[in-house]
């Protein structure tokens, strides 16, 4: 079955949004391949406002979350594979949900997956070079 935290993920920023409120994320930044500003991480997490007013370029996929965002005044880009996510949360509420532990998000099974993918886009630009018809005249 797919996993269920790209689904959970979705509603859950819907309805925070849909109710006016800001939407924050928990994210574990010893997960390979998160993309986050160091300088900010307290013990393995950092939270991060993702409200359409404070991001741009906001774009979300059944594998990652990525956007960028001003942190003290620089623009950076952040890249947050969903196995990363700890929780999604209303800033002013409190409301939200802590994601549940997935076999599809484990260490072993994101990096299978990665070399996977990564072994396709190799194979995907070996390009085989067509013979020509055309000779060189001098």
């Amino acid at each position: 079955m797919k996993p269920l935290r790209p689904y959970l993920y979705h509603a859950y920023y819907s309805w925070i949004i849909d109710n006016d409120n800001t939407p924050y994320l928990l994210v574990n930044t010893d997960y390979p391949d998160v993309d986050v500003p160091t300088e900010f991480i307290r013990d393995g997490k950092i939270i991060l406002n993702i409200a359409p007013r404070s991001i741009g370029q906001y774009i979300v996929t059944d594998e990652a979350i990525r956007f960028n965002a001003r942190f003290r005044g620089m623009l950076r880009d952040v890249y947050i594979p969903l196995g990363a996510l700890e929780a999604i949360y209303a800033q002013e509420t409190g409301d939200g949900i802590m994601f549940q532990d997935e076999p599809y998000y484990s260490e072993q099974a994101y990096h299978e997956r990665n070399v996977i993918s990564h072994e396709e886009t190799a194979k995907s630009k070996v390009v085989k070079k067509k013979a020509t018809h055309l000779k060189l005249v001098k």
